[in-house]
């Protein structure tokens, strides 16, 4: 069989969430699947990063087509004209994977498998920009995925939200959950000794400043709160907010953070936070659990299925739930040591060698 790839999200020098699932699963694939061929689609108007994909370029049952179409005129000529078909560009394919719901379009008789990461866009529209809810629309989720021969959802959670909001049926749906990985690698120089972490994109769903408030609310003089993430959507509040705090001196915020840099940012840190609004998996407080660091998580959507009770679930709406949540880690070694455990073997369930079997079975299926 020959399958195609949507690799777009490998060209950047520094990977999204997306491209770090999309590397971490065709790792695992290539591992895996000598039998099957795999043409992988990327493009980019500007100089492509090659980098992640160099050791994909000598496997003997892979090849990479790069083309050079400006972005906005390619995913304008996919929406609108149905054109170029991506499967036709790799030269044919029987079977297409779309790491991401984004622009495409295959020709018909070439069975399609989407991932489906989450839904937010459609729970929380006002955690979007207008021109990201534009793009949304213009996508159109729901014809796109009625269209297509299986979907993959990454929890429980997203597939219930496919079946409620888009109606689709149940059985085209599998959910196969992404691993957990992380190598030592790099110890930063220029953190505090002691630390409350938080690491992600600055946005308005993260509950950012829910945190920031939570942090003062605890009032402890010998913690710094150590906000680590790329700047997303309306990450300015977050910095007045910082910057007007009356513990303004005990935050402080890194930028983007290198694959090597997580294991030790998460490894020192006294405890890491992630009240997020709303998430589809929930990867990085997965990554805290991994390295051995206490989790506080919200008590919503997906992130219950998915850390279970190796982390303490707060309400994200409720500060002085987050801030009493921070101080009994804090103070409870044993409260600590507990979670910590039931952590370790939460997190082994979540394996990307179990995750590409699942999705190479769901590809020898059609």
């Amino acid at each position: 069989m020959i399958i195609g790839i949507d690799a777009r999200s490998l060209i950047e020098p520094n990977l999204t969430g997306v491209g770090h699932y999309t590397k971490a699963m065709l790792r695992q694939l290539f591992l895996l699947d000598q039998q099957n061929q795999y043409k992988l689609f990327l493009n980019s108007f500007k100089k492509m990063s090659t980098e992640v994909l160099t050791e994909f370029e000598n496997l003997p049952n892979v090849r990479i087509y790069r083309f050079n179409y400006p972005s906005k005129l390619l995913n304008l000529s996919l929406s609108f004209l149905g054109r170029p078909k991506l499967d036709m560009l790799v030269g044919g394919c029987d079977l297409f994977w779309l790491p991401n719901l984004g622009f495409y379009s295959i020709s018909s008789g070439c069975k399609t498998v989407i991932t489906v990461h989450d839904l937010s866009f459609e729970r929380l529209p006002w955690a979007y920009s207008a021109k990201r809810q534009l793009w949304h629309k213009v996508i159109n989720p729901p014809f796109k995925l009625k269209l297509t021969d299986k979907i993959i959802a990454v929890s429980k959670n997203t597939k219930k939200d496919l079946v409620n909001l888009y109606h689709l049926p149940s059985g085209k749906i599998e959910v196969i959950y992404p691993g957990v990985s992380l190598r030592q690698g790099k110890i930063r120089k220029d953190l505090p000794e002691k630390y409350i972490l938080y690491l992600g994109t600055l946005e308005p769903r993260k509950n950012i400043e829910s945190i920031i408030k939570a942090f003062e609310k605890l009032n402890r003089p010998e913690y710094s709160l150590v906000i680590a993430g790329s700047k997303g959507w309306l990450y300015q509040p977050i910095y007045r907010l910082a910057k007007k705090s009356k513990l303004k001196d005990q935050i402080k915020f890194v930028n983007y953070v290198k694959e090597e840099e997580k294991f030790f940012l998460y490894k020192k840190a006294s405890l890491f936070i992630w009240p997020s609004f709303y998430e589809g998996f929930g990867l990085p407080p997965l990554e805290a659990m991994k390295a051995g660091c206490p989790v506080i998580a919200a008590s919503d959507s997906s992130l219950p299925e998915v850390l279970n009770s190796g982390v303490m679930l707060v309400d994200p709406y409720n500060l002085e739930e987050i801030a009493k949540a921070m101080e009994l880690i804090l103070d409870n070694q044993r409260l600590k040591e507990d979670l910590t455990a039931k952590a370790s073997e939460i997190v082994k369930k979540y394996d990307w060698q179990t995750s590409a079997k699942q999705l190479l079975e769901v590809f020898n299926r059609l």
